[in-house]
């Protein structure tokens, strides 16, 4: 609405206005409703598939002392394209277990 004036387009003139009369935004409300329930649930389906395939692919590893293992390098050279550089250094020999994770 430009300055209290109602624009009439092409496709008002051959068709009509339509009219929005407070059941059709009751119905418009209720069927966004169900829509996000929906993808409520389906992402929550989704969530859960990606779970069980991450899940069934990871390995969990175990290191003890005095087991050889690489250590990955995330340092780059710039003198040598990222392509050609060495991304894991060692053997290394497991030393100590501090704990779960280090």
């Amino acid at each position: 609405m430009i300055s209290d004036r109602t624009l009439r387009f092409p496709c008002d003139i051959i068709f009509g206005r339509p009219r929005h009369t407070p059941s059709s935004l009751s119905n418009s409300e209720a069927r966004l409703e169900s829509v996000q329930t929906s993808d409520g649930e389906q992402v929550k389906q989704s969530s859960e598939r990606m779970k069980i395939r991450y899940d069934s692919r990871a390995t969990d590893h175990h290191f003890k002392e005095g087991d050889l293992v690489f250590m990955y390098n995330q340092k780059r050279q710039r003198s040598l394209s990222p392509k050609l550089q060495h991304n894991w250094e060692g053997p290394y020999t497991v030393v100590k277990k501090l704990n779960d994770v280090v």
